[in-house]
């Protein structure tokens, strides 16, 4: 037995609701499964491609990925990878750490796994060791980076 549920051209036009506070009942669409927004308007999402990850050959939790805005970032335990047209280039090889860790501005990348520390370079994309500090946390708060445990 199928159902239908009708959707009034109003609640079409609010959309989704801006937030959880707003209520069930308040006129706005409160669940959006399998499409995103983009550009003010729902989308289906694009297909996912499965990621050949075979190279990296280190036991959990590795490797490590970072899907960025303008790139994505796959780590080993001591390889750094982008993936670039459906496959894996090896950017850098570093010392053994723990899990990556990373801030990142667009084109400029900053990485460490706590025993070193890693940056991309915005201009010319090359991955370089760093004399920033190592740390064991990372984060983003109003566009200032803090450093949790730094080395």
């Amino acid at each position: 037995m199928s159902s239908s549920f009708p959707i009034r051209t109003t609640n079409l036009a609010r959309g989704l609701r801006p937030s959880k506070r707003v209520a069930r009942n308040g006129g706005f669409l409160v669940e959006c499964n399998g499409a995103i927004g983009r550009d003010g308007v729902l989308q289906i999402m694009d297909e996912l491609t499965r990621m050949d990850t075979d190279t990296i050959t280190d036991s959990f939790p590795y490797p490590n990925v970072f899907v960025f805005p303008k790139l994505i970032v796959v780590c080993g335990q001591t390889k750094i990878y982008e993936w670039v047209n459906s496959a894996l280039v090896l950017k850098l090889t570093v010392s053994s750490g723990q899990t990556w860790r990373y801030a990142e501005f667009q084109d400029y990348i900053y990485m460490s796994n706590v025993t070193v520390s890693v940056e991309r370079d915005p201009i010319t994309k090359l991955w370089a060791l760093s004399d920033q500090p190592t740390a064991s946390a990372i984060w983003n708060f109003n566009n200032q980076i803090h450093i949790g445990s730094p080395g």
